[in-house]
């Protein structure tokens, strides 16, 4: 299934989720897995032109260089009949900080995609015993189906949509690209940063909204490789 999608429909915030959990059922960062999911909530409105993540930016030697976090607009306040989309929609004022609205909304997003996974079939939960911490398995065959199509696009055996670049920015940011197999070549971040290449026919605004969120996202904890919450304390 290497070049073909996946069999199933995930929203982005999801299909995160679904690659932060390891074969182990840990995520590498709670932290970062929640900023991430949090982020991709939005990702997934952008995609659908609901919103946008308005930046000032500059070209320097014809790169993007931004030069704040930025703010998140709305652009169709309408139902989309998607539960967490609604409720997102209802929470956002044109106008909120990204940063502050990520950090209000990130363990509450992580909670409701993980379990909706879970509903899914898609992870097993497997409760913690005695200081051992709960766990949270990935399907191993839909994982790696996601892994496998990703990889395609980074090797460019299949085409980068818009929903791709959402999701391989939020992926490489969150740190865990590698131990995927997924790498960019450095012509591609670099055609990614100037807008061209297979990039260059995407809208401006939602290339820089996807550069925006997934640079949201925070640095791996120092000491590296906890799990946090995801042993139980984080929901």
């Amino acid at each position: 299934m290497a070049h073909n999608e996946p069999m199933w429909h995930l929203p982005l915030p999801g299909e995160f989720l679904l690659l932060a959990h390891q074969e182990s059922g840990r995520v590498r960062d709670f932290e970062q897995a929640a900023y991430g999911c949090a982020a991709a909530e939005l990702g997934e409105l952008a995609l659908g032109r609901r919103l946008r993540v308005r930046v000032r930016k500059s070209k320097l030697f014809g790169f993007d260089v931004y030069r704040a976090s930025g703010t998140i607009e709305l652009l169709d306040t309408r139902r989309t009949g998607l539960g967490w989309a609604d409720d997102v929609l209802g929470t956002l004022q044109s106008g909120s900080g990204l940063h502050g609205w990520l950090r209000h909304r990130r363990r509450a997003a992580l909670a409701l995609h993980r379990d909706a996974l879970i509903g899914q079939g898609l992870l097993r939960h497997q409760p913690g015993r005695l200081l051992a911490g709960e766990r949270h398995h990935p399907d191993p065959s839909a994982r790696g189906s996601l892994i496998a199509h990703l990889r395609a696009v980074y090797d460019q055996q299949a085409p980068l949509d818009e929903h791709l670049l959402f999701l391989s920015d939020l992926v490489d940011s969150a740190g865990f690209a590698g131990e995927l197999g997924l790498r960019l070549s450095w012509q591609q971040r670099k055609d990614r940063a100037r807008g061209v290449g297979a990039v260059l026919d995407f809208a401006e605004d939602l290339r820089d909204t996807s550069t925006v969120l997934s640079g949201a996202i925070p640095s791996p904890r120092s000491g590296g490789g906890g799990d946090g919450g995801d042993d139980g304390g984080g929901e």
